[in-house]
Parts: C-alpha cells; sequence; structure tokens
C-alpha cells in the first residue's frame, strides 16, 4: 500500500488541483532539484574514469559548477595567466607531460573540486577522430597550464581580464642558492624528458637573486621546478631536488629580506578564491566599461529580475505548485506525460541537447510565453523571448496550445517539471535494475494482453483495444513501467538502450597492423551499380534481386547474432563503429567508413520507396495508415508489409467461419485471431517482428 504513494492516480478529475500524493522524500529531492536548476551553474558530465559503459560507473560522473567565480578560481589553481570560461575554446599543446606533436582543441566545461574540466572536441590526428576517451571530460593540472602549453581561441568569455598569480608560482624569496656539488642543470622545458634540451649548468655555490626567478611549478612528475634567468646561460629551468635516489637538495631558498613596508610583500594570493575575487571585481568593471554591452548587461538584469518570480521559499510552497501543477481535464499520468513530452521537444532546439541539463530560465521563459495572453506580455517580456531561438517557441505551442486554455500557471509547471528531472535522474540509475517484460509475456498460464507467444498489446495489427477489458491484468513492476513511460525523458530512455547495445557488442581482438581491420571484421561486396539500374526499372524482380538491400540479405544471409553485434573503431576511421568491411563493386573506393554509411543510406532508401501505386518498391516495409492519409503524428512511420493476396486469404477465412459459429465461438476467434487464423512461415515472420 505504501508503494502506491509514489504511483500516479489515473482517475480523472475535473479540479486543478492534484489528487496524488508523492512521498515526502521524493518532494524534497524534487525541490532540491528545482532550487539546483533554477542556479543554472551546474552542469553534469561522464569523466574519463567513468568507464567504456554509460551506466556501468555512473559513480564517476561529475557536477560541475560553471559559475564565472568558480572556473577563475580553479584557473588560478594551476597558474593560469587569465581565466577560462565554460564555452571557451581552446588550444591544447601539452598533455600528460609531454609536447603534442599536432595540437588538440577543447572546450571547457566547468569546475569540480577546485579543478577545471575540459572535454576534446577535436584531435588533428590520422583521420581526425578522438582518441579513446577524448570526447568525455577531463581535468588540466598546472604543469599542462605552463606558457604556451594552453591558448585560448578568440578574446574569450573572460574578456582577457588578467588573473593575479598565486605566491606559489611566484613565490617571494631571498632568492635561491645553488647547494648541490654537481651544480643545477638548466633545461629548456618544465619536464625532463629526451626532447628538453639541456642549455647549461649553474655552479655549485651560485645564489640567483629574486629578481631572476621567474615562476615555481610542479612538473607533470610531481618534481618542484624553477624557471630562472642566468646570465651566462639564459633562461630555462631548473629542480629543486634530485629526481630519484635520496633526492638530495639541488637549490635551498633564501629567507626574504623584505619588511612589512615593501608593496609587493602586501600582494600576495595565498589560495585560488583571493586571486579569483580580484579577478571577479576586474571582470564585472571590464563589463561595465565595455560599451557594446549595455544592452547585454540591461537583458541579462531582466532576466535576474524574471527568474526571482520563480523563488520558491520553502517546501510547504513547493508542494502546493506540485499540487496545481496538473493540467486540467486530464488525468495525472496523461498530464505529467505530455509535460514530459514538451520539454523533450523544447530540449532538443536549445542550446543544450540533454533534457537533464536544459536551461532553467530559457524554458521558464518559453512557458510563460505559452501561458499567458498576448495582452499580457509587456515589452520587458518581448526583450526576454527575443534571447531564445524562435523555434522554441513553435515547438512548445505544436504541444501544448491546444490545452493553452487549461495550462496552469508557468510557476507550477516549473514545479511539476523540476519533479520529473527528478524522477529521471532517478530512472537512469534504476533502469538497468528493473524488469522491462511483464510476467504475462511468454507464459501460458496468465495468457492476456502479454501471453504466450508475441504479446497481443502493441502497435500495429494485432492491438485490441477491447482486450484490457477481457483479459485479467497480472500487476507488476514491468506493467507499471510501460504504463508510466512518458513520463520518461528521450535521453533516458536512449542512455540505457545505448548502454545495452555497448556491453553486449562483441568484443574484437585488435590486429597486429594497427592500420589494418582484424581478420574477425568481414568483407562484404556491393554492386550499387547494378542496384540502381534495379531500381529505376519497373520490374519488381528485378528490384527484389540486385537492391542493396537484397545484397546485403544474401551476402551476410548465414552470419550469427554475435557477429552483427560488433562494433570495431578502426584508427584513422573518424570514429565510425562497424561490424563488418564494405567492398563497392566497381566504385574504387577503400571503406573508411564512407562506404559502411552509404550502404545503410541507400537499403533504408530502397525500402521506403513508395512506387506510383502507394505501394513500397520492394515491399518489405508499407505505409502506416497516418503515412498514407498525412493525418495526425508519426507520419513518416513504416510497418512490416503483407501481401495483398495474404490479406484476401485472411478475409475469406474470417466471412467463412464467422458464418458457421455461435457468438461465443466468434468471441473467441476475435480474441485469439493470431492464434488461431491460417499462417505460413512469412507471416509469422512478419507477425513476430
Amino acid at each position: 500500500e505504501g508503494n502506491r504513494h509514489a504511483l500516479y492516480c489515473t482517475k480523472h478529475v475535473d479540479t486543478a488541483k492534484s489528487n496524488a500524493k508523492l512521498p515526502k522524500w521524493f518532494i524534497e529531492d524534487s525541490f532540491f532539484e528545482y532550487n539546483r536548476w533554477k542556479s543554472d551553474k551546474w552542469l553534469r558530465s561522464s569523466t574519463r574514469g567513468s568507464g567504456p559503459y554509460k551506466l556501468s560507473s555512473y559513480g564517476l560522473d561529475v557536477d560541475l559548477d560553471t559559475s564565472p567565480f568558480a572556473c577563475a578560481a580553479a584557473c588560478a589553481a594551476i597558474g593560469l595567466p587569465t581565466a577560462f570560461l565554460p564555452g571557451d575554446l581552446v588550444d591544447v599543446k601539452r598533455s600528460a607531460g609531454r609536447i603534442l606533436e599536432l595540437q588538440e582543441k577543447a572546450l571547457v566545461l566547468g569546475t569540480y573540486q577546485g579543478r577545471l574540466f575540459y572535454r576534446l572536441i577535436s584531435q588533428k590526428s590520422e583521420g581526425g577522430s578522438l582518441m579513446e576517451g577524448g570526447g568525455r571530460a577531463w581535468f588540466w593540472d598546472e604543469s599542462e597550464a605552463v606558457e604556451g602549453g594552453l591558448h585560448i581561441i578568440g578574446n574569450g568569455r573572460g574578456l582577457s581580464v588578467e588573473l593575479p598569480k598565486l605566491s606559489r608560482f611566484k613565490p617571494v624569496t631571498g632568492g635561491l642558492k645553488i647547494v648541490y656539488q654537481g651544480g643545477a642543470v638548466v633545461r629548456s622545458d618544465l619536464e625532463i624528458f629526451d626532447g628538453s634540451e639541456n642549455i647549461g649548468k649553474i655552479p655549485h655555490g651560485i645564489v640567483i637573486p629574486p629578481d631572476n626567478i621567474i615562476e615555481r611549478r610542479l612538473n607533470s612528475c610531481g618534481v618542484v621546478r624553477y624557471l630562472v634567468d642566468y646570465e651566462p646561460v639564459g633562461r630555462g629551468w631548473i629542480s629543486s631536488r634530485i629526481r630519484g635516489g635520496k633526492e638530495e637538495l639541488i637549490v635551498d631558498t633564501l629567507p626574504s629580506s623584505s619588511n612589512g613596508d615593501d608593496p609587493l610583500s602586501q600582494l600576495l594570493y595565498a589560495t585560488p578564491e583571493d586571486s579569483a575575487t580580484v579577478w571577479y571585481k576586474n571582470y564585472l568593471q571590464a563589463i561595465r566599461n565595455n560599451g557594446c554591452t549595455n544592452d547585454l548587461e540591461s537583458v541579462e538584469s531582466k532576466r535576474n529580475a524574471f527568474l526571482e518570480t520563480f523563488n520558491v521559499k520553502d517546501i510547504d510552497e513547493f508542494s502546493d505548485l506540485l499540487a496545481t501543477g496538473k493540467i486540467r481535464r486530464c488525468n495525472e499520468l496523461e498530464s505529467d506525460s505530455l509535460i514530459a513530452a514538451a520539454y523533450g521537444r523544447i530540449a532538443d532546439v536549445l542550446p543544450h541537447c540533454d533534457e537533464i541539463e536544459c536551461s532553467f530560465a530559457d524554458c521558464a521563459l518559453i512557458m510563460t510565453n505559452l501561458s499567458l495572453p498576448q495582452s499580457s506580455k509587456n515589452i520587458e517580456l518581448e526583450d526576454l523571448f527575443k534571447t531564445i531561438d524562435s523555434v522554441a517557441f513553435e515547438v512548445a505551442s505544436e504541444s501544448l496550445l491546444h490545452l493553452s486554455d487549461d495550462l496552469p500557471s508557468p510557476k507550477s509547471l516549473m514545479a511539476r517539471m523540476a519533479m520529473l528531472r527528478a524522477l529521471n535522474r532517478r530512472a537512469r540509475l534504476g533502469l538497468p535494475w528493473l524488469p522491462v517484460r511483464p510476467s504475462q509475456e511468454g507464459s501460458a498460464i496468465f495468457g492476456g494482453l502479454a501471453g504466450f507467444g508475441p504479446p497481443l498489446e502493441r502497435a500495429g495489427r494485432s492491438f485490441d483495444s477491447n482486450s484490457q477489458s477481457i483479459w485479467v491484468q497480472v500487476p507488476s513492476i514491468s506493467a507499471r513501467l510501460r504504463k508510466c513511460r512518458g513520463l520518461l525523458f528521450c535521453s533516458v530512455k536512449r542512455s540505457f538502450v545505448d548502454s545495452v547495445m555497448d556491453t553486449t557488442a562483441t568484443p574484437t581482438p585488435l590486429s597486429h597492423d594497427e592500420y589494418e581491420l582484424p581478420r574477425e571484421v568481414r568483407t562484404v561486396r556491393v554492386n550499387r551499380l547494378k542496384a540502381r539500374r534495379a531500381i529505376a526499372s519497373d520490374d519488381s524482380g528485378l528490384k527484389r534481386k540486385h537492391s542493396v538491400f537484397s545484397q546485403l540479405q544474401r551476402e551476410m544471409r548465414g552470419w550469427s547474432g554475435a557477429t552483427l553485434r560488433r562494433g570495431f573503431i578502426a584508427k584513422g576511421h573518424g570514429g565510425q563503429k562497424r561490424a563488418f568491411k564494405v567492398k563497392l563493386v566497381g566504385e574504387g573506393v577503400n571503406d573508411y567508413s564512407g562506404p559502411y554509411r552509404e550502404v545503410f543510406t541507400d537499403a533504408m532508401r530502397e525500402i521506403t520507396d513508395i512506387d506510383s501505386s502507394g505501394n513500397t518498391s520492394l515491399g518489405i516495409l508499407e505505409p502506416t495508415a497516418n503515412n498514407q492519409g498525412g493525418v495526425g503524428e508519426g507520419r513518416d512511420l513504416f510497418l512490416f508489409a503483407q501481401s495483398s493476396d495474404k490479406k484476401n486469404r485472411f478475409d475469406e477465412v474470417s466471412v467463412h467461419l464467422t458464418t458457421s459459429l455461435s457468438t461465443e465461438e466468434q468471441h473467441l476467434l476475435t480474441t485469439f485471431s493470431s492464434l488461431t487464423q491460417k499462417q505460413d512461415e512469412i507471416s509469422r515472420e512478419i507477425e513476430e517482428s
């Protein structure tokens, strides 16, 4: 009984207030999600430590802080001269203690625990594909932020405001004294490797004055290095200790002789927050001084004032918003399904492609535009509406415009969306542990809508709307999950399906030559020239024999399922996963992922091509009723086809049987139509698919 409170009430109600009772812990979780979402500064991202599969190691995903102050503090911690803000593009010339032969391009994401995270968006390697883990987030350290290692592309969102250096990067000392008997080796680079040129040596006993100490940094091995100017040698890096062995001191730091009146001693930044505070003050001043940003500053102030109207003071107010957030004349499940679908369509056209990371302010503006009548919109709101792509308003209108008179207030809608976001955050992690197949399905004991064999409750020819009142429905988690599938965001479903596909993919051993495909990846020969001539003709038999789809079917007829579940990524193939290699006969091209994609494009074009008679060319698929009539949703969908003589034979059998059977027998025949009608192997395969 206690679990029923977490389900949605499906009884129709006419009042605007919801009758469903949500658990207190879930309301608190939704309230936390609402405030977190409204702050618009958090971004959830997988990392290189998350593993190859999305849902296998989700505990290593991070919530990144995208606020300018946090990013400036993270940049100060690694010694950058300017702040990198989320959205900035950076040329990366160093990585993991090595100088890259070909530079990479990275996108700044945000900070987590004082680390500045980024994601590589291009690598100038052979084929231009991202290496393993390249598309997932990771962070920079101070050895990579050395001068010339990271270079921002363009002006950057930080307006080139100087970021004060921390005292540990430019320590205030009385100088450095060489105490090692063998002297200090001066190298041209921060790292100690073969490419770091030995440019000289500083003898034992020499004292380097403070003015000649340029910088102090840790390299990738954790060795403290100093960038110094020594006139006989020039500028270079020296180590503070011997690497390895007893790690004897090479240089000794002399105490500073400066007194408290020296202004240099007063400009020390001990923590990244100290440096970020000064930077943030100068950053705001730069925004105010920039004459081109007056309009932007005005829009930002209007945006902040608009968001203040969505403040929720406590959880009691949030509970009231949840209760009044239901669309009138809809039951609980229908209302939330409509809101989830509209939210998903809005998220698809906004800058964030994931529903979980969609902007609160943008969604609130779209819901306000949809809910308020035209006469209630003022000039300030119109200015804010112009900051959002008009396509977002169009898709929202298509989803909810027919219910505009029944919509609750925008604030209640946003509370309901926050509740759905909280539900989907848990569903993303819980779907791998939940059954998605009802207990009735595949069982001859219960039967019913999901009885033995192919389930009857499905979209297509076998769907019977009257079966629900005839058969007993056994309660189960999977049945509830299917009933509430409209509450799950598309990104959550895709993430689950992608993880299942990645986990069940057939592993492929690497070839001895990294540029060659393994022998397990078979070659498929396709003659597209012959297929085009066949498709252009009027002979249906010729089309079904020589089309690209038929050629693929013949080539892979004897292959096992494990062979088709392969997802090998070859070097220089643009990151394309493949189950086989394609040889295009007579075209003189090599398959570096282009021909592989082309054969799928051609095959799908062939089986969905509609001729002058309204039927598909190959007779494999046929347009759905909405596709044929050009009405309703899903007008671009197809279903598996049956030949016209097969349909006529089924109709003849039905007419013959119904004239000789009693009413009860006719009722049984209708209920078990898919099992009682005569079927051959072709129709059975179509029905089971």
